[in-house]
Formats: C-alpha cells, sequence, structure tokens
C-alpha cells in the first residue's frame, strides 16, 4: 500500500477565502452532531458495569481527537513560498483583500484554523511518518522517537493522525491503521498499557487475564484490525524496566509494525537498556520556536489572520518617526510571553485576534498582545477552543 501524507489545504494566490469558511462550517456542523453522538452513548452508560466503563474510555479518547474535525483540512503554507518575499507579497495581497469584505463573525469562524496548522516542522515530522510507514513494505519495522517541548504540538499531531486515519468499523473487524494510546502512569504492573492497547482496537479485556493472556490478544487484534502504526504519547511515564520490555514483546510480536514513542523527553524510555536503544534509535524533535524560526512561524501565522491590513508579528522591532529608539516589536512581545511553545504561541494570537475582531480593529497591534496575555495568564487559559468560540 502506498501511503500518502495527511490531507492539506495549500495557501497560495488563489485560495478562495469565502469557499474554505464554508468547510469551516461544514466541519463544525459535522463535529457538533458527532460529538452529540458520542455523548449521548456516554450518558446511557451503566458505571457500575466494568464493559460499560471500558466503552466509556474509549468514548472520551474519540472525543477528545474528534476536536480536530473542526479543521479537518489543516492550511499550509508551502516553506519555498516563505522565502520568496515577491510570491509572499501577491499572496498577502489576495488574502487580504479577501478578508477586509468579511464581517465579525466569518473573521472570527476564520480563527478556527489556528485550531491546527501544518508548520514546517510538522510536514517534516507528516513526511518522516509516511516514510516510516512505507518501511513495512519491505518487511522492516522503524521505531522512532518523538520529543519536544510540553506545547510543542505533538499530541496535537498526533491526535490529528489518529482521528485522520479513524476506526471504519466493517462486517467482521474494526480496521484502524493508526492506533494511539496514553502510556499508564502507573508503573506497578504492564497490564495497564497493554489493556489500553486492547481498548484502542476497538475490543474490551477480562479484568482476569494476564499479560501474557493480554499480549496474544494483541498480536491476533493487530492483524485483524490493519494496524500500521503504533503511538505511545507520554512514554517517558514508562519507568519501569519490565514495562518497558512488554513494550519490546508488542513490538516483538506485531509482525515489524513501527511504534512511535513520543514525550518530552523520550530517551528516558531508552535508558540503559541497549537492546530497547537498539530498536529506538531514530528521533525527531519539534523546536521550540526563538529568534529566525520563530520569526519564520510568525510570517506564516500573519499571513492567515483574517483582516485587511498586516499585524507584523513577524517584527523584532518597530521604529516610529517621532522616535529615536525602535519599540518591541510583535516578535519580541510573543517571544518573551511565550518561551516560543508553539501552543501559548497560538493561544496568545487567537486571543489578541478576538479581541481586535470585536473592536473592530484593521489588525493585531502590540497592545492587544499585551493585554491578552495579561487575560491569559489571570484566567490561565490553555484551551484554545474557549477563545475562539466555536462551540
Amino acid at each position: 500500500m502506498t501511503h500518502t501524507t495527511l490531507p492539506v489545504t495549500t495557501v497560495t494566490e488563489t485560495l478562495d477565502v469565502v469557499q474554505r469558511l464554508a468547510k469551516l462550517r461544514e466541519w463544525r456542523q459535522l463535529y457538533r452532531q458527532e460529538d452529540l453522538r458520542l455523548r449521548t452513548q456516554a450518558s446511557n452508560l451503566n458505571p457500575t458495569r466494568i464493559l460499560d466503563v471500558q466503552k466509556g474510555t474509549q468514548i472520551a479518547a474519540q472525543r477528545r481527537r474528534l476536536r480536530l474535525q473542526l479543521v479537518a483540512e489543516p492550511i499550509e503554507v508551502p516553506l519555498p513560498l516563505l522565502h520568496q518575499p515577491q510570491g509572499l507579497a501577491l499572496l498577502s495581497r489576495s488574502l487580504r483583500q479577501q478578508f477586509s469584505q468579511l464581517d465579525r463573525e466569518d473573521r472570527l469562524l476564520w480563527l478556527q484554523n489556528l485550531l491546527f496548522m501544518m508548520t514546517p516542522a510538522l510536514r517534516q515530522l507528516d513526511d518522516k511518518i509516511t516514510r516510516v510507514r512505507e518501511h513495512l513494505r519491505f518487511g522492516q519495522q522503524r521505531n522512532f522517537l518523538l520529543g519536544g517541548p510540553s506545547g510543542s504540538g505533538k499530541t496535537t499531531y498526533l491526535d490529528f493522525l489518529a482521528f485522520h486515519y479513524h476506526p471504519q468499523v466493517e462486517r467482521e473487524r474494526n480496521l484502524i491503521p493508526v492506533i494511539k494510546i496514553d502510556a499508564p502512569v502507573s508503573n506497578h504492573t504492564p497490564k495497564p498499557l497493554l489493556q489500553r492497547m486492547v481498548l484502542a482496537c476497538g475490543y474490551n479485556y477480562l479484568k482476569q487475564e494476564n499479560e501474557e493472556e493480554l499480549l496474544m490478544k494483541l498480536a491476533l487484534f493487530f492483524q485483524q484490525c490493519g494496524v500500521e502504526l503504533l503511538i505511545v504519547d507520554e512514554v517517558e511515564h514508562l519507568r519501569h524496566w519490565k514495562i518497558r520490555r512488554r513494550l519490546l514483546e508488542v513490538s516483538n510480536l506485531t509482525q515489524g509494525i513501527p511504534i512511535l514513542c513520543a514525550s518530552c523527553n523520550p530517551q528516558i524510555f531508552t535508558h540503559d537498556d541497549p537492546e530497547i536503544a537498539g530498536r529506538w534509535n531514530d528521533y525527531y524533535e519539534l523546536p521550540q520556536y526563538v529568534g529566525d524560526s520563530l520569526r519564520q512561524l510568525l510570517a506564516f501565522v500573519d499571513l492567515l489572520l483574517p483582516f485587511p491590513r498586516s499585524s507584523g508579528l513577524d517584527l523584532y522591532e518597530i521604529s516610529l518617526p517621532d522616535q529615536q529608539t525602535p519599540l518591541d516589536g510583535p516578535a519580541r512581545l510573543i517571544e518573551q510571553y511565550t518561551g516560543g511553545i508553539l501552543r501559548d504561541v497560538m493561544i496568545l494570537v487567537a486571543q489578541a485576534s478576538v479581541r481586535a475582531i470585536e473592536r473592530g480593529e484593521a489588525y493585531v497591534t502590540p497592545r492587544l498582545l499585551e493585554s491578552a496575555w495579561r487575560d491569559i495568564q489571570s484566567n490561565q487559559v490553555t484551551d484554545f477552543l474557549r477563545i475562539v468560540r466555536v462551540l
């Protein structure tokens, strides 16, 4: 099977903003309908029945990833375009002209795009995962580690990957090409780790089943479900050598299915075990954005803000005619406030954009960034959707 990368909408000067808004409305409606269906299912479950509790866990995972339905085709600006001033200027002119025609409701809806965008770093990661899955065709297993600071986009990207390859219920099996679980914090026994994999396959486990029985089930379920990639997020939780060895056994039993282990410091998973270190010897790290990398990211984001004028987010300094000393530009403020953490950058820009839209501003000003960051800190805002209010 030939794998393709995740679906994206590539931004060019021909991008039709009105058509994109129509898609955003459609995705929002689909999200609401499916979330209501899942909430109804969860409300009818009996918490005193173990199978219902397990079903509730499966529904919770589905609902968490379902939020990415809101941006089912993330926006991507090709990296070469970001280095072509003339092409970037043409694109900006086309988008600004279209943004100037939008009303308040459409501008707020457009911010839904900021929930998840295919940044250049995520594009490289996505291409890498595609290549890793391709190795299955040749019977080769390519496990690798994914790292990066908290908030760098690891979990959001991995949730989007799992969402895109969501389970397909067929007559005789559940088809699940990509399985994602979070590593359990408890290190008393490997059973919770194995049980989470069983649930991710759409099946249930029995309380009395031991580790060997769960492993044998997984060997069968992975074949029946057509699993092509296993993702274990927060893998540094797996500190006990017996539990890490059980994951190695899963690797041995699943006929070369690649296993991606992610966390802030995933190398901890391989410490003091040469065999595990040899099996997970490939590493990719998502960046913390500072300096030129932050400037490039903010140029990308600024291009997509729904205002008739550029906000100059990528400027570190602003020179005014009546002042000898340049003022701090948006980029410097954003770097100081967020430390270059992608999640915090996007939340800050979204919050400031909402304020600019509500006040009828033509762009996001440094003053709006300052006030937005104070509000985020005082209210402990960490949820992007609370800001854009699309629900």
